[in-house]
């Protein structure tokens, strides 16, 4: 018996778009070319369109499409969380996801018309994510800094969270204020790399510290504990009375407290720092790291739940879909101190 999935690796089209096709759904932004191939390719195979009740119970196939290799993702717990809660999420509802896709190691675009739904973790370059699209439209970025109009997003909520702790530093006394960052890389579908600016954290130090007339001390880099060492000591050497630090990861922070310390300068009582991740880490640090806890479950979950909508055609329309994140305040600053 010939299927829907039959039909979408037939055409190169995907098998949600295909079934609203078929279904005659004149909201789905598609030419009418691809609409009048698949009609014409569902006659030629004698598809059969199976009973309302029949369909509702067909098992969903989504994609998990990561730009992440498989050292980066163990040695990076935000990652790591968003992919197993997508996991469980997909098992609680029926779901089925095959194993992770990572662009490092090869893809071949036409297969990816076979899957009802993509989720995409992690920044692919806008040529990328076009070419995907026209494969299948059924998509969503995770944590991807750019925006599309016409593709579901889900990002933890870094803007908001960013002024609010610069703001609680200021309160608390804090003139020098240091940032240190990571450096985003763009991939292509076929694994290269380009580097892109620093992320909205960046921005928004730059933009808060000329609004609050405070020099602004920066440093940015890998996402490594690297960058946290090079920077803290960077950033000393031009601020030696530097009083606060906001870092963009845990990782980062771990390697400018041990550079901190390296100087005399003890975290929490000679300097602030906080951190965003809440890694398990981070509250077993001496002193315990203030940080930011992100919610990579609910990106998950919510990913997942956006990427069902798509593939039942249960809306036309797309959704950006932003986490709140959390301070946790631990001894590496205290608000009421």
């Amino acid at each position: 018996m010939v299927t829907i999935k039959d039909i979408a690796a037939a055409t190169d089209v995907s098998a949600s778009t295909v079934s609203r096709v078929l279904n005659q759904d004149m909201t789905l932004s598609v030419s009418d070319e691809t609409r009048q191939k698949v009609i014409d390719t569902a006659q030629r195979l004698n598809y059969v369109k199976k009973p309302k009740k029949e369909m509702t119970t067909q098992t969903l196939h989504i994609a998990v499409l990561t730009v992440f290799s498989e050292t980066r993702e163990s040695n990076d717990s935000y990652w790591r969380q968003i992919y197993l809660s997508i996991v469980q999420a997909a098992h609680e509802r029926g779901i089925v996801v095959d194993e992770v896709i990572r662009i490092n190691q090869g893809l071949k675009l036409a297969d990816f018309a076979q899957y009802d739904a993509i989720i995409v973790l992690g920044d692919m370059t806008p040529n990328a994510v076009k070419r995907l699209q026209q494969i299948n439209n059924c998509i969503v970025l995770v944590d991807a800094k750019d925006h599309y109009h016409d593709i579901d997003a889900v990002n933890p909520e870094l803007r908001l969270m960013t002024v609010r702790i610069l703001n609680e530093l200021y309160e608390a006394g804090r003139q020098k204020i240091g940032f240190i960052g990571g450096i985003n890389d763009l991939t292509a579908l076929d694994g290269t790399t380009t580097t892109n600016l620093e992320d909205v954290r960046s921005e928004i130090y730059e933009d808060w510290s000329k609004r609050h007339d405070i020099t602004p001390h920066f440093h940015t880099g890998t996402w490594h504990a690297e960058t946290g060492s090079m920077g803290a000591t960077k950033l000393l050497e031009e601020e030696p009375q530097l009083d606060a630090l906001l870092v963009a990861s845990d990782p980062i922070a771990l390697g400018a407290i041990n550079a901190l310390k390296l100087q005399g300068i003890e975290p929490g009582k000679d300097i602030d720092v906080v951190s965003f991740d809440n890694l398990e880490l981070a509250s077993y640090l001496v002193p315990a790291l203030t940080t930011v806890e992100l919610n990579p479950s609910a990106i998950g979950k919510t990913a997942l739940n956006q990427a069902y909508e798509l593939a039942k055609g249960e809306r036309s329309w797309p959704i950006w879909s932003t986490i709140p994140s959390q301070l946790h305040y631990r001894e590496t600053f205290k608000k009421n101190k």
